[in-house]
């Protein structure tokens, strides 16, 4: 199964390189093989530990799958929160109301929860300022550029609700 992993994330790398490059001349693909080897061996170590359960490689295509429907989601609630950013902004009496939230996670990797700390960054108007763990569970403190304090919880659920069910999908272990 070790080398079912490696074998997928050179495919996967090399696949990326080709949507990123958009060229498909034989230069820019041989270019893109040697690139993909080079720094899959370079990343080896931190890429294929071998500790803990092995992962099979329907395992990887699946949650590589899982990955690929959570990104038309999270490109749409960034699309929706840089509308009402754009809204804030322009709107001739700035009245903002920002804020941290604290907001509890059902993740339990910390892979996935930095993945969705990322996720919250990157959606305009909010950044995750702090991940903390008590009594095992977790919280993510996030700032809010505009936050109603009568729909404080509708608004947690608008921030991380999207993205929480297909993280949990893509880092719960088979």
């Amino acid at each position: 199964m070790y080398r079912a992993r490696i074998v997928f994330v050179y495919i996967a790398a090399f696949v990326f390189w080709l949507l990123l490059s958009g060229n498909f001349t034989v230069t820019n693909i041989l270019l893109g093989l040697l690139v993909c080897l080079a720094t899959l061996l370079l990343f080896r170590g931190f890429l294929f530990s071998r500790t803990g359960k092995k992962i099979s490689f329907l395992a990887y295509l699946k949650r590589t799958l899982i990955f690929l429907i959570l990104l038309p989601i999270f490109f749409y609630q960034a699309y929706k929160s840089s509308l009402q950013v754009l809204r804030l902004v322009l709107s001739p009496r700035i009245n903002l109301h920002q804020g941290i939230v604290r907001m509890s996670t059902r993740i339990n990797n910390i892979n996935g929860i930095t993945m969705l700390a990322n996720l919250i960054t990157l959606t305009p108007g909010t950044i995750t300022v702090d991940i903390e763990e008590k009594d095992k569970e977790r919280f993510l403190y996030v700032h809010l550029l505009d936050i109603d304090i009568e729909r404080r919880r509708e608004i947690k659920q608008e921030v991380a609700g999207a993205f929480e069910p297909w993280i949990i999908k893509i880092f719960d272990r088979p």
